[in-house]
């Protein structure tokens, strides 16, 4: 018989997988390093084909 947890095991279980994956604070700075250096990368590459065609 269903008891209306249904809610309530998923809130469950997103909670479990998010606290699986959390990054410690070194991994989490390294990865926004990345992230920016990836971003201005891209910035500059779209500057260097804004005229090539």
């Amino acid at each position: 018989m269903y008891k209306g947890s249904l809610i309530d095991e998923l809130i469950a279980t997103v909670e479990r997988a998010e606290t699986s994956l959390r990054l410690d604070p070194e991994q989490e700075s390294k990865l926004a390093y990345w992230y920016t250096v990836a971003q201005n990368e891209i910035a500059n590459l779209n500057l260097e084909l804004a005229g090539v065609a």
